[in-house]
Protein backbone atom coordinates (compact mmCIF):
# COMPACT_ATOMS: atom_id res chain seq x y z
CA UNK A 1 0.00 0.00 0.00
CA UNK A 2 1.18 3.33 -0.97
CA UNK A 3 1.65 5.57 2.16
CA UNK A 4 3.80 8.02 1.31
CA UNK A 5 4.25 10.20 -2.15
CA UNK A 6 7.49 12.36 -3.37
CA UNK A 7 7.47 14.71 -6.08
CA UNK A 8 9.99 16.71 -7.66
CA UNK A 9 8.38 20.35 -8.75
CA UNK A 10 9.55 21.99 -11.71
CA UNK A 11 9.13 20.21 -14.89
CA UNK A 12 7.55 17.66 -12.93
CA UNK A 13 4.41 18.88 -10.81
CA UNK A 14 4.60 22.30 -11.83
CA UNK A 15 3.17 23.52 -14.85
CA UNK A 16 5.81 26.08 -16.93
CA UNK A 17 4.23 29.17 -15.31
CA UNK A 18 4.70 26.97 -12.18
CA UNK A 19 1.09 26.52 -11.73
CA UNK A 20 -1.04 23.54 -11.01
CA UNK A 21 -4.28 21.74 -10.47
CA UNK A 22 -5.50 22.50 -7.19
CA UNK A 23 -8.60 20.72 -7.77
CA UNK A 24 -6.81 17.72 -8.63
CA UNK A 25 -4.24 18.29 -5.40
CA UNK A 26 -7.50 18.59 -2.94
CA UNK A 27 -8.80 15.13 -4.68
CA UNK A 28 -5.31 13.47 -3.90
CA UNK A 29 -5.41 14.45 -0.17
CA UNK A 30 -8.18 13.24 0.49
CA UNK A 31 -7.82 10.39 -0.71
CA UNK A 32 -4.05 10.26 0.71
CA UNK A 33 -6.17 10.75 4.21
CA UNK A 34 -8.22 7.72 4.35
CA UNK A 35 -4.67 5.33 3.92
CA UNK A 36 -3.02 7.91 6.80
CA UNK A 37 -0.87 8.88 3.84
CA UNK A 38 1.94 11.75 3.63
CA UNK A 39 2.71 13.88 0.39
CA UNK A 40 5.80 15.33 -0.08
CA UNK A 41 7.38 18.16 -1.75
CA UNK A 42 10.95 17.02 -2.72
CA UNK A 43 12.99 19.82 -4.21
CA UNK A 44 15.48 22.04 -5.27
CA UNK A 45 13.57 25.25 -4.30
CA UNK A 46 13.92 26.67 -0.47
CA UNK A 47 11.33 26.46 1.98
CA UNK A 48 9.72 29.99 1.06
CA UNK A 49 9.59 29.73 -2.25
CA UNK A 50 7.67 26.23 -2.09
CA UNK A 51 5.40 27.99 0.65
CA UNK A 52 4.42 30.34 -2.00
CA UNK A 53 3.33 27.36 -4.62
CA UNK A 54 1.21 25.67 -2.30
CA UNK A 55 -0.06 28.46 -0.20
CA UNK A 56 -3.38 26.71 -0.32
CA UNK A 57 -2.28 24.03 1.44
CA UNK A 58 -0.46 25.15 4.07
CA UNK A 59 -0.08 22.17 6.60
CA UNK A 60 -0.98 19.70 4.34
CA UNK A 61 2.37 18.75 3.07
CA UNK A 62 5.91 17.83 4.48
CA UNK A 63 8.84 19.02 2.64
CA UNK A 64 12.50 18.36 0.97
CA UNK A 65 13.82 21.31 0.57
CA UNK A 66 16.73 22.58 -1.27
CA UNK A 67 17.73 18.94 -3.04
CA UNK A 68 17.88 17.51 0.32
CA UNK A 69 19.69 19.93 2.64
CA UNK A 70 16.71 20.62 5.13
CA UNK A 71 13.64 18.73 6.04
CA UNK A 72 10.41 20.07 6.87
CA UNK A 73 8.50 17.74 8.81
CA UNK A 74 5.23 19.31 10.29
CA UNK A 75 6.41 22.40 10.04
CA UNK A 76 9.99 22.11 12.05
CA UNK A 77 13.08 22.82 9.74
CA UNK A 78 15.48 19.30 10.61
CA UNK A 79 18.17 17.51 9.58
CA UNK A 80 19.87 20.48 7.46
CA UNK A 81 23.35 19.81 6.39
CA UNK A 82 25.76 22.36 5.03
CA UNK A 83 28.29 22.60 2.98
CA UNK A 84 31.98 22.74 4.51
CA UNK A 85 33.02 26.07 4.88
CA UNK A 86 36.86 26.00 3.02
CA UNK A 87 34.42 24.35 -0.04
CA UNK A 88 32.52 28.19 -0.34
CA UNK A 89 36.21 29.26 -2.02
CA UNK A 90 37.01 26.39 -3.66
CA UNK A 91 33.81 26.52 -5.56
CA UNK A 92 34.33 30.24 -6.45
CA UNK A 93 37.70 29.44 -7.71
CA UNK A 94 36.63 26.96 -10.05
CA UNK A 95 33.64 29.22 -11.89
CA UNK A 96 35.81 31.87 -11.96
CA UNK A 97 38.01 29.39 -14.29
CA UNK A 98 34.87 28.78 -16.79
CA UNK A 99 35.61 30.05 -20.34
CA UNK A 100 31.79 32.08 -20.63
CA UNK A 101 30.45 34.03 -17.07
CA UNK A 102 27.91 32.16 -15.73
CA UNK A 103 24.48 33.50 -16.39
CA UNK A 104 23.51 34.09 -12.84
CA UNK A 105 26.67 34.13 -11.17
CA UNK A 106 27.48 31.99 -8.48
CA UNK A 107 25.25 31.50 -5.17
CA UNK A 108 25.39 30.53 -2.13
CA UNK A 109 22.36 29.70 -0.44
CA UNK A 110 21.53 29.73 2.93
CA UNK A 111 18.62 28.61 5.12
CA UNK A 112 16.04 32.13 4.98
CA UNK A 113 18.86 34.33 2.81
CA UNK A 114 21.02 33.87 -0.20
CA UNK A 115 24.70 35.62 -1.18
CA UNK A 116 26.41 35.91 -4.59
CA UNK A 117 29.69 38.01 -4.87
CA UNK A 118 29.75 41.43 -6.24
CA UNK A 119 32.50 39.86 -8.83
CA UNK A 120 29.71 37.53 -9.82
CA UNK A 121 26.75 39.94 -9.78
CA UNK A 122 25.13 40.07 -13.43
CA UNK A 123 25.11 43.53 -15.69
CA UNK A 124 22.16 42.85 -17.47
CA UNK A 125 18.93 44.04 -15.15
CA UNK A 126 16.74 41.87 -16.73
CA UNK A 127 19.27 38.50 -15.24
CA UNK A 128 19.47 40.39 -11.67
CA UNK A 129 15.63 40.41 -11.58
CA UNK A 130 15.41 37.17 -12.10
CA UNK A 131 18.11 35.75 -9.58
CA UNK A 132 16.03 38.25 -6.98
CA UNK A 133 12.81 36.10 -7.81
CA UNK A 134 14.30 33.21 -7.79
CA UNK A 135 16.67 33.28 -4.55
CA UNK A 136 15.42 34.48 -1.57
CA UNK A 137 16.71 37.53 0.23
CA UNK A 138 19.59 37.87 -2.46
CA UNK A 139 22.29 39.94 -0.73
CA UNK A 140 25.45 41.01 -2.78
CA UNK A 141 28.34 40.67 -0.95
CA UNK A 142 32.33 41.72 -1.83
CA UNK A 143 34.11 38.79 0.28
CA UNK A 144 32.82 35.02 1.22
CA UNK A 145 34.18 35.90 4.48
CA UNK A 146 31.03 37.79 5.17
CA UNK A 147 28.99 35.11 4.75
CA UNK A 148 28.01 34.42 8.42
CA UNK A 149 25.66 31.27 8.41
CA UNK A 150 25.80 28.15 7.41
CA UNK A 151 25.33 27.70 3.31
CA UNK A 152 23.27 24.48 2.45
CA UNK A 153 23.47 24.88 -1.41
CA UNK A 154 25.78 26.57 -3.89
CA UNK A 155 24.17 27.29 -7.55
CA UNK A 156 25.57 28.20 -10.55
CA UNK A 157 24.19 27.96 -14.28
CA UNK A 158 26.97 27.06 -16.52
CA UNK A 159 26.60 26.45 -20.30
CA UNK A 160 26.18 22.83 -21.48
CA UNK A 161 29.42 22.60 -23.33
CA UNK A 162 31.46 23.17 -20.17
CA UNK A 163 28.80 21.57 -17.82
CA UNK A 164 30.38 17.91 -17.47
CA UNK A 165 33.97 19.54 -16.90
CA UNK A 166 32.91 21.86 -14.43
CA UNK A 167 31.22 19.22 -12.53
CA UNK A 168 34.10 17.11 -12.64
CA UNK A 169 36.23 19.63 -11.02
CA UNK A 170 34.55 20.28 -8.20
CA UNK A 171 34.22 16.78 -7.71
CA UNK A 172 38.42 16.28 -8.07
CA UNK A 173 38.89 19.16 -5.74
CA UNK A 174 36.27 18.39 -3.04
CA UNK A 175 36.18 14.83 -2.72
CA UNK A 176 34.16 12.64 0.02
CA UNK A 177 33.15 16.18 0.49
CA UNK A 178 30.03 17.77 -1.71
CA UNK A 179 27.82 16.04 -3.88
CA UNK A 180 27.44 17.43 -7.30
CA UNK A 181 24.04 17.19 -9.45
CA UNK A 182 21.84 18.93 -11.88
CA UNK A 183 18.91 20.45 -11.15
CA UNK A 184 17.40 21.40 -14.77
CA UNK A 185 17.37 24.53 -16.74
CA UNK A 186 21.25 24.16 -16.85
CA UNK A 187 21.48 24.62 -13.23
CA UNK A 188 24.62 22.65 -11.28
CA UNK A 189 23.70 22.42 -7.28
CA UNK A 190 26.99 21.51 -4.97
CA UNK A 191 25.77 20.25 -1.80
CA UNK A 192 26.96 18.61 1.73
CA UNK A 193 28.22 14.55 0.06
CA UNK A 194 25.52 13.55 2.25
CA UNK A 195 23.14 15.60 0.64
CA UNK A 196 20.56 14.10 -2.12
CA UNK A 197 16.31 13.78 -1.93
CA UNK A 198 16.84 9.64 -1.52
CA UNK A 199 18.73 10.27 1.76
CA UNK A 200 16.33 13.19 2.90
CA UNK A 201 12.82 10.99 1.45
CA UNK A 202 15.07 8.02 4.17
CA UNK A 203 15.30 10.27 6.91
CA UNK A 204 11.74 11.08 6.74
CA UNK A 205 10.34 7.21 5.88
CA UNK A 206 12.29 6.26 9.16
CA UNK A 207 10.47 9.28 11.54
CA UNK A 208 6.63 8.49 9.87
CA UNK A 209 7.62 4.90 10.10
CA UNK A 210 7.08 3.81 6.19
CA UNK A 211 8.97 1.50 4.24
CA UNK A 212 10.81 2.16 0.61
CA UNK A 213 8.04 -0.39 -0.69
CA UNK A 214 5.11 2.07 0.64
CA UNK A 215 6.83 5.39 -0.68
CA UNK A 216 5.86 6.39 -4.97
CA UNK A 217 8.12 8.66 -5.89
CA UNK A 218 7.86 11.49 -9.14
CA UNK A 219 10.76 13.33 -11.13
CA UNK A 220 12.11 14.17 -14.39
CA UNK A 221 16.26 15.30 -13.59
CA UNK A 222 19.55 14.08 -12.36
CA UNK A 223 18.66 15.05 -8.70
CA UNK A 224 15.88 13.04 -8.82
CA UNK A 225 17.45 9.56 -9.46
CA UNK A 226 18.62 8.73 -5.95
CA UNK A 227 15.26 9.30 -5.06
CA UNK A 228 13.27 7.12 -8.01
CA UNK A 229 15.99 4.30 -6.87
CA UNK A 230 15.01 4.84 -3.35
CA UNK A 231 11.23 4.44 -3.74
CA UNK A 232 9.54 1.38 -4.24
CA UNK A 233 6.80 2.56 -6.56
CA UNK A 234 9.28 4.93 -8.77
CA UNK A 235 7.70 7.39 -11.54
CA UNK A 236 9.52 9.27 -14.24
CA UNK A 237 7.76 11.82 -16.04
CA UNK A 238 7.67 11.61 -20.51
CA UNK A 239 9.70 14.91 -20.25
CA UNK A 240 12.71 13.72 -18.03
CA UNK A 241 16.12 13.61 -18.56
CA UNK A 242 17.03 10.96 -20.89
CA UNK A 243 19.18 8.91 -18.57
CA UNK A 244 16.15 8.20 -16.25
CA UNK A 245 14.88 6.09 -19.33
CA UNK A 246 17.83 3.82 -18.69
CA UNK A 247 16.42 2.68 -15.55
CA UNK A 248 13.56 0.76 -14.68
CA UNK A 249 11.55 3.25 -13.62
CA UNK A 250 7.72 3.59 -14.13
CA UNK A 251 6.07 6.69 -16.81
CA UNK A 252 3.60 8.94 -15.59
CA UNK A 253 0.14 8.88 -17.33
CA UNK A 254 1.21 12.88 -18.58
CA UNK A 255 3.53 14.82 -18.88
CA UNK A 256 3.72 18.38 -16.28
CA UNK A 257 1.61 20.58 -18.37
CA UNK A 258 -1.18 17.69 -18.24
CA UNK A 259 -1.21 17.11 -14.43
CA UNK A 260 0.63 13.48 -15.12
CA UNK A 261 1.71 13.58 -11.39
CA UNK A 262 -1.93 13.77 -9.78
CA UNK A 263 -3.22 11.80 -12.44
CA UNK A 264 -0.71 8.70 -11.62
CA UNK A 265 -1.20 9.61 -7.79
CA UNK A 266 -5.23 9.03 -8.49
CA UNK A 267 -4.88 5.88 -10.89
CA UNK A 268 -2.65 4.27 -8.67
CA UNK A 269 -4.69 5.07 -5.17
CA UNK A 270 -7.88 4.25 -6.99
CA UNK A 271 -7.32 0.44 -7.28
CA UNK A 272 -5.61 0.63 -3.30
CA UNK A 273 -8.03 -0.75 -0.62
CA UNK A 274 -8.41 1.12 2.74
Amino acid sequence: MIKLIATDLDATFLRADKTFNEDLLSTVLTKLKTFDGYFVVATGNHVQRVATYFANFSGQYQLIANNGAEVVLDGIIQNVKSLPEHSLSVILSLVEQLKTAPQMGLVYTAADRSFMLASQAPEDPAIVKKANDFFENLIVVDRIEQIDVPVLKATVVVQPEETPEFMQAVRLMLPHQVHVTTSGYGAIDIVNIDVNKANALQYLANKLSIEPDEIMAFGDGLNDMEMLDFAGHPYAMPNSDPALFDHDFNVAVSDNEHDGVLNTILEVLNTQKE
